[in-house]
């Protein structure tokens, strides 16, 4: 029997509840970008920018991008974690509804979910060995196909409560943004002209990735 909407249902389930607490930090999300464009356009364009970065090619960019236009490192960090914390509780929200088969039919959004969900199952056997170390060790990893969102994924897998499974994936993050922060931290220390490089790195990683995420929302999925 196909499942109706109702919204009550829907907020009083796990999903539900996690898809709110996305909206709330997409609401928060917005107003840090408001006061940082009423503050200063440039810091704005910086933080709207590091969003585009982190969202196509993933912590590096986003990080990268921060500390090219000066940034404060601790703001770096913090920001980039927010960032993190909002699309893992997002794509989580919409992994546990498709999972489930429940209320949402999200075309190209739910093409991207299966093929996390399978690049998350290709590595669920190996990381099973080492329980929560391997999945922390998974998501600290700079690879196109580890990060949070899939590290996520692999913890619900191995039935992991929320609880565990967000403070191991937000704890690997965590390390793999303060290790790229103090990393480029180094670099404009030590580089002159770092806004060209960096831009540079930025393109790089972003064209990296980009082939990844375009099979993201294919049929096939990335590594088919």
């Amino acid at each position: 029997m196909e499942n109706k909407f109702n919204l009550r249902i829907v907020y009083s389930s796990e999903a539900g509840r996690m898809l709110l607490v996305s909206i709330f930090l997409f609401l928060i999300f917005f107003a840090i970008l408001g006061f940082a464009f009423f503050r200063d356009l440039v810091l704005g364009r910086t933080l709207l920018g590091a969003f585009v970065a982190h969202t196509v090619g993933g912590r590096a960019a986003g990080v990268g991008l921060c500390i090219a236009f000066d940034v404060n490192i601790y703001l770096t960090i913090l920001y980039n974690m927010f960032l993190e914390v909002l699309i893992v509780c997002f794509s989580f929200s919409l992994f546990l509804f498709s999972f489930n088969n429940q209320y949402f039919k999200l075309g190209f959004l739910q093409k991207a979910i299966k093929n996390s969900e399978r690049n998350a199952r290709k590595y669920e056997t190996v990381i099973s060995r080492y329980g929560w170390i391997g999945i922390f060790l998974f998501v600290m990893i700079p690879l196109p196909v580890t990060g949070p969102v899939v590290g996520s994924f692999i913890a619900y897998f191995l039935c992991m409560n929320l609880g565990k499974n967000f403070l191991t994936v937000f704890s690997g993050t965590f390390v793999a943004i303060v290790l790229w922060s103090v990393f480029f931290e180094f670099l404009s220390d030590h580089i002159t002209k770092i806004q060209g490089v960096f831009a540079v790195i930025a393109i790089v990683v972003m064209v990296y990735f980009l082939r990844h995420i375009r099979s993201w929302f294919s049929k096939d999925g990335f590594g088919a």
